[in-house]
């Protein structure tokens, strides 16, 4: 008991269910399989209803797949259904007779696309079994490399580099610690979180990292841990998350737009803190199941499947919109031709019982849509439906970029910060990224029906550039100001510290030292009329020579009241 599943066949669905317990033991095909059609009446919700075994001819009507059951439940009194599943033209269901995985008996027909549907015979377990389809289905399309020796960079606070330098990761000194420097010399970095065994030498952890696009992917076990960790790096925004979920089952969206997991996504051109998209959904044991996209190419439909559990989560991805829905669990699903996806979910509580909900949704999932792009033959047909997906979707990529920028100087106004240089070279990229893969944006045909997409495009790269070389200019001027104040810091102490431990024993030393500290208090100011100079350390060392000078003062006063401190000067 407990498992249910549905699968569309010739457009009734599919229902399998194993009898609730307290109802009996199945003995026939009627007991676990049952046919239902869409009803639809005029102003009332469609609501399936129950279809006789010869609505599908060939499905649950041949009299081998009813001798075929009935030998199944005789000889085996424990079967249970646990799903069924499409491979291919095949159709299976598939009955546990045992206490191993492996240990199952799976009937199939075969179901083509037009609808015809044949019962073949019990002998589907190498279909469904298969360890080279099943390890092609359910493969991470991440390449994950492991860290080698060669790798290592030694020094007081040693790491691993990670993808040619892109990063270096350390396991060592209580911490895992990400940084985007190699800067043996400090333990600080971009990211840190603690580990549970403080003492481990740099060889004890498992690094390994995979490329999406512009992210990379982490994968750490450290010493004495059970559990990978999972990080991605964004290189064009450099934010760093922690997402164990892409340890479960980890796929590539479309283009390297980013990673889908189980529970959530994130996207590589989403600014920072708003890239990860995670859902409260149940995702124990969720492998990678299918992917499903629509006719137009605008949507994608990922499944994954916990075997173990009979339970699926169905994430529907937008690439126009580049956003993750909310994930649909369900027992089992049907996708009809039509694109109606027929979700069969838990009864109220999570008990055991002979009906199950059926939620309806209408998807843009279509098997046999009536076009899969544009009709006529007009400039936006001749790109594509395809093409011009890909298009819209990098134009929006800028636009939620250019925001996160503008967002950003707003919050700035009111004293939250400026956008970084990182985020405006990310706008510029984006910028450039569609203008070099869409030429049709500056088409002189498109031009009316796209509004001139490709003169905003310039004018947004163009200001992101200029903004990103003012960037430039003010690091520079920042790095010059801050050399000056060095400097002048640099000699401040050096002045103050003489003046503390010198003693010139005469009033002629006396007046030279207190003519140099003045001196000194003079040149302090000079880095004041340099633009971007830090005014509060200036303030300090001009604090820290009016004490030395008072001090030198106090000191000089006193040697210099002595009966004999000018006895030498007349003499002179």
């Amino acid at each position: 008991g407990g498992r249910a599943d549905a699968a569309a066949v010739g457009g009734a669905l599919l229902l399998g269910a194993n009898p609730p317990a307290g109802h009996g033991r199945p003995e026939s095909v009627a007991d676990v399989l049952t046919l239902h059609r869409l009803r639809v009446e005029d102003g009332g919700p469609p609501a399936f209803e129950p279809a006789g075994p010869d609505a599908v001819p060939g499905l649950l009507d041949d009299p081998r797949l009813h001798r075929d059951v009935e030998e199944l439940f005789r000889y085996y009194r424990h079967a249970r259904l646990l799903r069924l599943r499409r491979t291919g033209p095949l159709l299976l269901a598939v009955f546990s007779i045992g206490e191993r995985a492996t240990d199952v008996r799976v009937l199939r027909w075969r179901a083509e696309d037009g609808g015809a549907v044949a019962y073949l015979d019990a002998k589907g377990e190498r279909d469904h079994l298969d360890p080279t389809a099943r390890s092609a289905r359910t493969a991470q399309d991440v390449v994950w490399t492991p860290a080698a020796r060669e790798d290592h960079v030694t020094g007081r606070h040693p790491h691993v580099a990670v993808d040619g330098g892109t990063l270096y990761v350390s396991t060592v000194g209580g911490a895992l610690t990400v940084k985007t420097v190699n800067d043996t010399e400090t333990a600080e970095g971009v990211h840190s979180e603690p580990v549970e065994d403080p003492l481990q030498a740099l060889a004890d952890a498992e690094i390994a990292h995979a490329r999406v696009g512009p992210l990379v992917l982490l994968r750490v076990l450290p010493y004495n841990e059970t559990a990978h960790r999972h990080l991605v790096f964004n290189t064009r925004t450099g934010e760093v998350l922690r997402l164990d979920g892409i340890g479960q089952a980890c796929r590539r969206l479309p283009d390297d737009q980013g990673v889908v997991f189980p529970g959530g996504c994130y996207l590589a051109d989403a600014p920072a803190g708003s890239a990860a998209r995670t859902f409260e959904a149940d995702t124990e044991g969720m492998e990678f199941e299918a992917e499903v996209r629509s006719p137009n190419g605008e949507d994608v439909l990922y499944v994954f499947h916990a075997p173990s559990r009979g339970r699926s989560l169905l994430l529907p991805y937008n690439l126009i919109r580049k956003e993750a829905a909310a994930p649909i669990p369900a027992l089992g699903h049907a996708l009809f031709d039509d694109g109606t996806l027929a979700v069969l979910g838990e009864a109220a509580g999570g008990e055991e019982t002979a009906a199950h909900p059926v939620r309806l949704w209408n998807t843009p999932y279509a098997l046999h849509p009536r076009a899969a792009g544009p009709a006529g033959d007009g400039p936006l047909a001749r790109v594509g439906n395809a093409e011009l997906v890909r298009g819209i979707s990098d134009c929006l990529s800028v636009v939620r970029l250019a925001e996160g920028v503008t967002g950003w100087t707003a919050r700035g106004a009111g004293g939250g910060g400026l956008p970084t240089a990182a985020a405006l070279e990310a706008v510029t990229a984006a910028c450039a990224r569609a203008a070099d893969r869409h030429h049709w944006l500056d088409a002189p045909g498109l031009a009316e029906e796209l509004e001139g997409l490709g003169t905003p495009l310039r004018t947004l790269r163009e200001a992101a550039e200029q903004a990103v070389a003012e960037y430039a200019r003010v690091a520079e001027l920042r790095e010059r100001a801050a050399a000056a104040v060095e400097e002048t810091a640099a000699r401040t102490t050096a002045l103050v510290r003489r003046a503390r431990g010198e003693a010139p024993g005469e009033a002629a030393g006396w007046v030279a030292l207190l003519a140099e500290l003045r001196r000194a208090r003079g040149a302090v100011e000079t880095p004041r009329e340099l633009r971007h100079a830090d005014p509060g350390r200036i303030d300090a060392l001009g604090a820290e020579l009016d004490e030395a000078l008072a001090a030198t003062g106090r000191r000089a006063a006193a040697d210099l009241s002595r009966a004999d401190a000018f006895d030498g000067v007349g003499a002179a």
